[in-house]
């Protein structure tokens, strides 16, 4: 019955311009905290990430491994993964409320845990796993250790990223608006203000304006800086830069609610009090996606592309789209809320001309061909083919791309294909149609990515019927490249006929420079042995486990293979 009563109480919120945190009392003391020491964040709910929105909290764990992780609320593990990105050990608990937490970048489980864990990598002869333990198997109460914090998968430092998710949607909600302890009573910050031509015959005056027209203020009031006037003619949409700060730490957080007023008449806003996976890389067109990835500025916009399938309106007006051409001064306010309830105010005038003025017009380049967000497109010429399904892009587009001379290490010419500051929702194929690599070397062929300083990053590609073909979500400049060279192994503490009977682990680091390390396989005197692999330090650790590695000599042996199969190996006997 309670469970119901919480879900017909978000039912019933969800939607609503009010800050949710101050209206659903039912969801705080729901749980308590994951960990057992002064909460700090270094991410919170909605923060603005690369490709996606941020789905948890990432709590600081006093910048070391290993600080107590404690179930929330009873209920029972119900799935395990060990992957060597991402969330890196994660743990994922159902309790009886609704909700599901996720506790993730962990360093290990709790002995009933890890035994469990072991257990089924062992059967399956894999580091990385996915478990999903039935009901009975691994029941845990309210403040139970359940594992210890870490820095696994893709973690950028020592902490814990905890979500509470809808067990039935498996939809990410707002961790904050259950009432966890963390101050925060400082308002948001904003930084600048833009607007955007959504027309042809629209104009925004002063033109030059690509990282948007400066802000001045604090504790909570912004206006335009000084000397700075908007004029506007036509169809035209904005965004804010704007991020939260909590107490304690200056990471940049994300915000929880921001409101679009015009002449005092609320006309769009967007909210961050749950989230769908299936959506998350929208982010891409929610914001100004070239200033995000050159320059970190955190502009959030407040229209909605024709490709862009995010339920975070409650209000969207015309989807943002605002006319202009009356000849009056509008009141434009914005009101930017943290999940406190600590707010931040930017008002300014626009100037709406009658007539549109003559602007100098950028002369453009003819393109090749000319790409739609409906698709499927198609271009091919003698040295390419592209082609883009429906809704890969959040945009329309012109296609064009250069020839660029060819590069150390490198085959054949470089391609700049498109432009590397649209971003793709979906795979576009790449086929280089002569890729002028020999028929023997076709397995050791792959695409590469070509930086300002002609680095190369592997992009995967696969030869088929003689040409080079590669599935993409990026524009940019690539190449071809081969890599036949066999993956380093370096042993870091195991050696020849080395006593190791007072070592509890052995390590060797393995690396590959291009296609990147594919597969590896440990062995003890033939049999398979559980080896965790940290790609950030290119190192693999043993444990040594005593039954089944008993007294006496033994022989360890290490198999490395890369992404196109290049082979090396390691041997060594040693005494236990």
């Amino acid at each position: 019955m309670k469970y119901i009563n919480i879900l017909f109480t978000l039912f019933c919120l969800f939607g609503q311009g009010i800050t949710f945190a101050q209206k659903a009392p039912e969801l705080k003391g729901l749980f308590r905290s994951p960990l057992d020491i002064q909460l700090y964040l270094s991410g919170n709910f909605g923060e603005l990430r690369s490709n996606h929105f941020h789905t948890g909290i990432d709590i600081k764990t006093e910048g070391v491994v290993g600080k107590a992780v404690y179930a929330v609320d009873d209920g029972y593990v119900s799935r395990i993964k060990i992957s060597l990105f991402g969330y890196g050990k994660v743990i994922y608990i159902t309790h009886p409320n609704g909700f599901t937490t996720v506790y993730a970048h962990l360093s290990k489980g709790n002995e009933i845990i890890e035994a469990y864990l072991k257990q089924k990598q062992y059967q399956k002869e894999s580091y990385e796993i996915e478990l999903f333990p039935a009901k009975a198997d691994l029941p845990v109460k309210k403040g139970e250790l359940i594992a210890r914090s870490g820095n696994s998968g893709s973690s950028g430092g020592p902490h814990l990223h905890f979500e509470i998710r809808e067990t039935a949607t498996e939809k990410p909600m707002n961790p904050l608006l259950f009432g966890f302890a963390i101050t925060d009573n400082i308002s948001p910050i904003i930084r600048g203000v833009k607007l955007y031509p959504l027309s042809n015959n629209a104009v925004i005056i002063p033109v030059k304006n690509p990282k948007g027209f400066l802000v001045s203020g604090a504790y909570g009031k912004y206006h335009l800086a000084t000397g700075q006037e908007i004029s506007v003619y036509g169809d035209v949409g904005f965004a804010i830069d704007t991020y939260d700060l909590l107490n304690g730490y200056p990471n940049k957080c994300g915000i929880y609610q921001i409101s679009l007023s015009i002449d005092s008449q609320l006309v769009f806003e967007q909210d961050f009090e749950k989230l769908n996976f299936s959506t998350l890389r929208y982010i891409n067109t929610y914001t100004d996606y070239p200033l995000f990835k050159k320059y970190r500025s955190y502009y959030h916009k407040q229209f909605i592309g024709e490709n862009n399938r995010l339920r975070i309106y409650p209000v969207k007006q015309n989807n943002g789209v605002f006319s202009f051409a009356d000849g009056k001064k509008h009141k434009i306010k914005y009101t930017v809320i943290d999940s406190y309830g600590n707010k931040s105010e930017l008002s300014f005038q626009v100037n709406s001309l009658l007539e549109r003025p003559e602007v100098p017009q950028k002369e453009k380049t003819k393109p090749l061909a000319f790409f739609t967000v409906d698709g499927p497109d198609f271009f091919m010429d003698g040295n390419l083919t592209i082609d883009v399904p429906p809704l890969a892009l959040y945009e329309n587009m012109s296609f064009n791309y250069k020839e660029l001379p060819g590069v150390k290490n490198g085959i054949g010419k470089v391609y700049q294909i498109g432009n590397e500051w649209i971003p793709l929702q979906k795979n576009i194929s790449i086929t280089f149609n002569n890729p002028s690599i020999p028929e023997n070397l076709e397995n050791k062929a792959l695409v590469v990515m070509v930086d300002d300083n002609n680095r190369f990053s592997n992009m995967g590609g696969k030869m088929k019927n003689g040409k080079m073909v590669l599935k993409t979500r990026n524009f940019g400049k690539f190449t071809l490249a081969l890599d036949t060279i066999v993956p380093r192994i370096k042993p870091v503490n195991i050696f020849q006929n080395k006593d190791m009977s007072t070592y509890n682990t052995f390590s060797v680091k393995i690396s590959d420079d291009l296609s990147g390390v594919d597969s590896y396989r440990g062995t003890i005197d033939g049999k398979w042995i559980l080896m965790e692999y940290e790609p950030k330090q290119n190192k693999l650790t043993y444990r040594f486990d005593k039954e089944r590695v008993k007294p006496g000599k033994h022989q360890f042996y290490l198999e490395v293979i890369d992404g196109k199969g290049n082979k090396n190996t390691f041997k060594a006997d040693f005494i236990r």
